[in-house]
């Protein structure tokens, strides 16, 4: 049997990494705290900016066989994982090494802590130590190297100013909308209600449209889209966009925040400062610039970061600004585009503990640059690390 290989996270980039794993003759398990896909179940009906066939390494392509989507296809989060990392997990590869319902509850280096050999070969001796939240008990699992693709949707920012949270937005988390997905459950409840939109990226931009789509339904539907820039177009538009779907999304909301039809009200260099529960079941926000309202639904889709907690005894390094890995961020730095990402060195992919690598989105942590066909690519050179 060869190294054991431990992936976090089920997702698109787990999976070619844990089907590359095999190939490449590992001991690979796989621990997904949901199940397989849980970060594009939340996506609803939102469709995936790039087609498929960046979306998926050449090795699971083989796996998959016949039945594809087209290579242009622009499938959904639920489609994607419906058509294709299901039947990824269950193909003879996979099967039986993806472990769903399993939290990484911790990783360490088997016998010791942050404190100990930094920098030392006798550290890089040791396997990892993994506490797993199983579906029956917490039990340790060994690997001689872990990756960590566990992404970053799980973490939404806050909505207040300087990325803290708004006064009484953490007693009122629940009401909040924090996903597409459920954005696109509750749509039905909005008609006719007055919304609150914060956000300036390209989530905020398809909810927008989802919203002017139910004020043609319901002309009474008001909604305030909040945003911190002073830009007349808040969202980021690449000249010559190759993704046709994402400038439609850019294009099409900004055009409305240029020119706001009646249903529509924007608020520019705007955070939310307050939320407070009315008695009707109304939501009283206070926003800078002596702004209020009160509002039947908050959408609140201002990004997400990663989840460092369950890696706290691992000697890591982390970029200041994005979160990320923080060689690989300053490597990244200046690019503006997802589709502008250099090529990166093995010395890039680092983690500062050997053996343990970031993959995918986590591996961005805030910056809003990453494309999974970047992180197969990036994954390719970290397996040939291991």
């Amino acid at each position: 049997m060869g190294k054991r290989l431990a992936v976090i996270g089920a997702g698109p980039v787990g999976l070619c990494a844990a089907l590359a794993g095999v190939e490449r003759g590992f001991d690979v398990t796989v621990f997904e705290r949901d199940a397989v896909g849980q970060g594009l179940l939340g996506w609803g009906n939102t469709r995936l900016f790039s087609p498929f066939v960046m979306n998926v390494s050449v090795e699971a392509r083989r796996e998959l066989g016949r039945e594809v989507p087209r290579d242009d296809a622009l499938l959904t989060g639920p489609e994607m994982v419906e058509r294709v990392l299901a039947p990824l997990a269950q193909s003879p590869r996979l099967a039986g090494r993806i472990r769903t319902g399993h939290r990484v509850a911790g990783v360490a280096r088997a016998g010791m802590t942050r404190m100990d050999f930094a920098g030392h070969p006798l550290r890089s001796e040791r396997p990892f130590c993994l506490l797993v939240a199983t579906p029956g008990a917490e039990e340790f699992f060994e690997a001689d190297a872990v990756l960590d693709a566990s992404g970053v949707t799980g973490q939404p920012c806050w909505v207040g100013p300087g990325g803290l949270p708004a006064r009484g937005e953490r007693a009122l988390d629940g009401r909040i909308l924090r996903s597409l997905g459920s954005v696109a459950r509750r749509l039905p409840e909005m008609v006719g209600q007055t919304v609150l939109l914060a956000g300036g990226g390209h989530s905020a931009a398809t909810a927008l449209l989802w919203l002017e789509e139910l004020s043609i339904v319901a002309p009474q539907t008001r909604v305030r889209w909040a945003v911190r820039t002073a830009n007349r177009r808040p969202v980021t538009e690449v000249a010559d966009d190759p993704l046709p779907e994402r400038h439609r999304v850019a294009s099409r909301s900004n055009d409305l925040a240029e020119s706001p039809p009646s249903w529509l009200t924007v608020e520019r260099r705007a955070t939310v400062e307050s939320l407070d529960a009315q008695a009707d079941g109304g939501l009283c926000v206070e926003l800078s610039g002596n702004r209020s309202g009160i509002f039947a639904e908050i959408i609140a889709l201002t990004g997400y970061r990663p989840d460092w907690s369950f890696l706290s005894e691992l000697q890591l390094e982390v970029s200041p600004s994005t979160e990320g890995a923080g060689r690989l961020s300053r490597a990244l730095d200046g690019v503006t585009d997802c589709l502008s990402v250099p090529a990166v060195g093995p010395e890039d992919l680092q983690s500062g503990e050997p053996g343990f690598f970031l993959v995918g989105a986590k591996s961005y942590g805030r910056s809003r640059n990453f494309l999974i066909r970047t992180g197969l690519q990036q994954l390719e050179g970290v397996l040939k690390t291991l």
